[in-house]
């Protein structure tokens, strides 16, 4: 009988080789599939943005004005946060609370709102209230169940590029954004708990423009659609600047964007202002997002585009051409026309 020649399996250098090949391979491939990953996920930021963006619409069609940025002090140019005639003693809703019938988050409203009654209050989401309501209102973390309601994860208020519950956030959660135009200062009031807090996040914000409360002789002509007690309708919009060329909702991390996070924001914390630009890295009071340079924004109008971080941020930024543009497009009065080409892709 004749024996076989033939080998079965490899050589301990062929099998070396094989996965050496493999591994180039992998390497090759993995920043394509991350790139692939990134895509969708900015692809679906875009559409939670743009679904915000419409359920304000929808709001609008229903109560024939936009929804206020934050239902905050009254009346809206009434005092400095920090000194003495400013007051927390409002009910602090922020804009995506008043859109949540519109984002099938019905059952949450319907808590707030009973909420409010059964204390004795009337409804935060009332029309009148944000419009004219002077008296005191509970804020709406300072008692239950609106604080527990204000916990609940919602996801399309959530970029996939990013996970603000990832840390024990030791410095806190925003709950409220609050600003004073004659100053330009910016208070966030948050929930700190060195555990870390169960308030539901997000990663979006109205935008107030270069201010949230008040008006002054420069900064005034920026203010956003959506601020403090605002009631802004579509129709004034396009009659001024035009929705399509008016910032609407941006992300935001509400923290810095390099290392360890060190704040978030509630979804009840309301609108920002864009006064201090898209700076890289960002900080807790500038919109800002995971993606590779660029903040995306939806526009009155329900488009959405993203805006370039860092030329609008840093020293010297509140003289730069750039800076004016995107005070410009934050604002929905201010009538200025400088072309968008240069921070908009």
């Amino acid at each position: 009988m004749m024996r076989s020649s033939r080998r079965l399996g490899f050589t301990l250098i062929e099998l070396l080789v094989v996965i050496a090949i493999i591994a180039v391979l992998i390497g090759l491939l993995l920043p394509a599939v991350q790139k692939v990953r990134e895509a969708a996920n900015r692809m679906s930021c875009q559409n939670n943005l743009k679904q915000i963006a419409l359920a304000a619409h929808n709001y609008h069609d229903a109560y024939q004005s936009l929804p206020p940025g934050t239902n905050g002090v009254n009346p809206p140019g009434a005092g400095t946060p920090g000194t003495s005639n400013f007051t927390w003693t409002y009910p602090w809703f922020g804009v995506l609370a008043y859109l949540l019938p519109y984002v099938e988050q019905d059952n949450i409203y319907k808590g707030f709102t009973s909420a409010y009654a059964n204390a004795g209050y009337p409804s935060p989401f009332d029309t009148n209230n944000y419009k004219t309501g002077n008296g005191a209102v509970p804020n709406w973390w300072s008692f239950n169940p609106p604080f527990t309601l204000a916990q609940t994860r919602i996801k399309n208020f959530l970029c996939p590029s990013d996970d603000p519950y990832q840390s024990a956030f030791g410095n806190g959660t925003f709950i409220v954004y609050a600003a004073n135009a004659t100053t330009l200062y910016l208070n966030g009031g948050y929930y700190g708990n060195p555990t870390g807090d169960l308030l539901g996040r997000t990663n979006y914000a109205g935008c107030a423009g270069a201010l949230d409360f008040g008006s002054d002789a420069f900064y005034g002509r920026y203010a956003g659609l959506l601020t403090n007690r605002s009631h802004i309708t579509l129709g004034q919009s396009t009659a001024r600047d035009g929705t399509a060329n008016t910032l609407f909702f941006g992300e935001t991390l509400g923290g810095s964007s390099t290392g360890t996070r060190d704040f978030s924001t509630c979804w009840m914390a309301g609108s920002m202002p864009t006064a201090w630009g898209l700076p890289e890295p960002s900080a807790w009071y500038t919109f800002s997002s995971r993606h590779s340079g660029v903040v995306q924004f939806a526009y009155g109008d329900g488009s959405v585009r993203g805006v370039k971080r860092g030329a609008t941020g840093g020293a010297g930024a509140f003289s730069s051409n750039d800076w004016i543009v995107l005070m410009e497009m934050s604002g929905w009065q201010d009538g200025g026309n400088r072309p968008t080409d240069s921070l908009t892709n």
